[in-house]
């Protein structure tokens, strides 16, 4: 009857979508396979965490020592999801010997359990899973610190991981259509939403809350169903959701630091006006802007210009992120198309493609920041005032 429950239902649900989408994940064909990887183990461990119906039924009665070990991999979660934002940032990411301090929260919480649970006899396994083990086993009470503790760490580290994300793409790279960054933070969002809630079950639990104990414990898992459907949903739409970048790019202010620490002042302003004067007559001349994936180093070897200088200069001198700098440039020849009578009857999507866009709703938001009207409007009001 317990198995039937309603909750457990939801429950068994969350476990067929997990599963589900790691043989997805395992299966589908991608260069992205090591990233695709990380995220099955943690959609894995999440079903686990979100159901605990295979270790509550068919473990912990026969073997609770196994079954406390699998419920342990709770620990393993949060690095994991880390550990996918960081595969799927950076195209050159590789598992290192520094990742293992990660599975430093999960060592702990054995050594906690070990002396009164791991060490003791099966008797002493059940006396310590009873009813009433929270106020006679505090190791409990340091377990679930130990989570929550983990998850406020790591969602801190996650959101910085993004922020540098989104500058280092602003920094290098021409093309809107690379910021996925907002699926990253939505998923960072939402987890920490369900996070939140799962936090509120757990302290109705301490208090002896029953009520409010099993209504957010119901939440939780509705919540966390909606999170694994979401996740499905994003999978199927957008099968491509990220490109890398190199670890080795600095975002600008740590590069203007170094120049600081380097730098010789001397002639340092008359080069930065002739760099200047030299990219703008580049940019006039070759128009490289018309590359759709026109990055920063693209733009570097075609001027012969070290990436670091060209970074700079954008960015720092300039006042400019190269996405900005760029698209400036795009948008400046699209009006120049647009106002153009001979080249009336060329549509909007065909410019947008003619001078470096492949996106409309980047293209329209692009040039709408830049005139204040949309490329329509522009070229209804040009073309209208030289008639």
């Amino acid at each position: 009857m317990e198995l039937l429950s309603f909750e457990n239902f939801i429950s068994l649900i969350i476990v067929f979508v997990s599963w589900i989408l790691v043989i997805f994940l395992l299966t589908a064909k991608t260069k992205n396979y090591k990233s695709n990887v990380i995220l099955a183990l943690f959609f894995i461990v999440n079903a686990q965490d979100s159901s605990g119906l295979f270790a509550h039924f068919f473990v912990y009665p026969k073997y609770p020592g196994l079954g406390m070990l699998i419920n342990a991999t709770v620990f393993f979660k949060m690095p994991l999801l880390f550990m996918y934002f960081l595969s799927v940032i950076y195209s050159d990411f590789t598992f290192k010997r520094k990742h293992l301090w990660h599975l430093l929260p999960w060592v702990l919480n054995l050594i906690v359990l070990f002396p009164r649970y791991f060490a003791v006899d099966f008797e002493g396994k059940e006396a310590f899973l009873a009813a009433n083990s929270i106020e006679r086993f505090p190791e409990i009470k340091i377990s679930y610190l130990l989570v929550h503790l983990q998850i406020v760490v790591y969602l801190i580290m996650s959101l910085k991981l993004i922020r540098n994300y989104k500058f280092l793409l602003l920094e290098n790279y021409s093309n809107a259509n690379l910021f996925n960054y907002k699926w990253l933070f939505q998923l960072v969002l939402l987890f920490a939403i369900e996070a939140l809630i799962a936090t509120l079950k757990n302290v109705f639990m301490f208090l002896k809350l029953e009520t409010a104990y099993f209504y957010t414990f119901l939440f939780t898992e509705i919540v966390a169903l909606g999170f694994m459907c979401w996740i499905v949903l994003k999978a199927l739409h957008n099968p491509e959701l990220f490109r890398g970048v190199n670890s080795n790019l600095q975002l600008v202010r740590n590069l203007v630091i170094d120049e600081i620490q380097m730098a010789d002042e001397t002639g340092r302003e008359t080069k930065e006006i002739e760099d200047i004067v030299k990219l703008k007559n580049y940019m006039k001349e070759k128009e490289p802007f018309l590359n759709a994936s026109l990055t920063i180093y693209d733009l570097s070897k075609q001027m012969n210009i070290p990436v670091k200088e060209l970074s700079l200069l954008i960015n720092r001198s300039l006042n400019q992120h190269f996405f900005d700098f760029i698209n400036s440039y795009r948008i400046k020849k699209a009006m120049e198309i647009l106002k153009n009578p001979a080249k009336k009857s060329t549509t909007v999507l065909e410019i947008l493609y003619e001078v470096g866009f492949n996106s409309k709703s980047s293209f329209n938001t692009a040039f709408k920041n830049y005139t204040h009207l949309t490329p329509t409007e522009y070229r209804e009001k040009v073309l209208k005032s030289v008639a």
